[in-house]
């Protein structure tokens, strides 16, 4: 392992060490499921609580390998249902529903009464995230949740490098967002929205198109594969055949986003 790394791990392991009992907001992704990793190896799996955050916004597939991640870790579960489409500033989907939604969801975890025994809830955040334009790293610093992944300075490259040090599922995983940030800003989120995106996206998935991204705005669907999928996408037969099931979903348009993603980009 480089010195680097097994350095910056050693002092996330630290700030375990300082702590009884931890609670990770565990999403399932590259960073929380490290991070779980991390508190468990060094607390013991029973001294450690994942909560997650069950909803439509997160693809069913996810949520499976949510379950498959919790019973290899070994620590105690809380599921939580949560009710995005009954809060007001989320549905409005303005440039701060990122922040209403995390504290919302965060607000939620804390109200369980294992915090009230002084244990604090930990979350996923990394040094790249720091840099980017994400308002739900507020709602987190307003309620005391620990970033212990950005405090060590741990970048998303070295989480994965990490993670494939220690041997973790997630270390090559395509990265995750949930459903709501493929509507346009300021378009009402709805549940058939948000239907709409998933089932455009697990077509796509079915035709070989893993880490895609179905952006919606009014009628129509922008297509974002990765760039090493962009040629294939393209191809007129797949194409045509791709649009013809967006249309019969009720799309007016179908586009593609020609830059495509990096395979990890969020």
């Amino acid at each position: 392992m480089d010195i680097s790394l097994s350095r910056k791990y050693r002092q996330l392991q630290e700030i375990f060490s300082q702590h009884k009992k931890v609670a990770v907001a565990f999403s399932g992704g590259v960073d929380s499921s490290f991070l779980l990793y991390a508190a468990c190896v060094t607390l013991g799996s029973s001294l450690v609580h994942a909560f997650h955050a069950r909803s439509e916004l997160l693809p069913p597939f996810e949520s499976e390998g949510v379950e498959c991640a919790i019973q290899e870790r070994g620590c105690s579960f809380h599921p939580i249902e949560i009710k995005p489409f009954s809060w007001p500033d989320f549905v409005a989907n303005g440039s701060d529903r990122c922040y209403h939604c995390k504290k919302k969801i965060y607000q939620t975890f804390l109200a369980d009464l294992l915090f009230s025994k002084g244990v604090l809830l930990f979350d996923g955040t990394n040094l790249d995230d720091l840099g980017q334009d994400r308002p739900g790293l507020l709602a987190a610093s307003e309620l005391n949740v620990q970033t212990p992944l950005a405090d060590v300075g741990l970048a998303k490259k070295e989480i994965r490098s990490l993670s494939r040090e220690f041997g973790l599922p997630t270390w090559d995983a395509y990265a995750s967002s949930c459903l709501a940030t493929r509507i346009a800003q300021r378009e009402p989120i709805t549940r058939e929205k948000i239907l709409l995106v998933s089932q455009c996206e697990a077509l796509l998935r079915e035709r070989g198109f893993m880490g895609v991204r179905v952006r919606l705005s009014k009628e129509t669907a922008t297509i974002v594969v990765l760039q090493e999928d962009l040629g294939e996408i393209q191809k007129k037969h797949v194409l045509s055949a791709i649009k013809g099931m967006f249309l019969f979903l009720g799309l007016h348009k179908v586009m593609i986003d020609l830059q495509g993603r990096p395979h990890g980009a969020g």
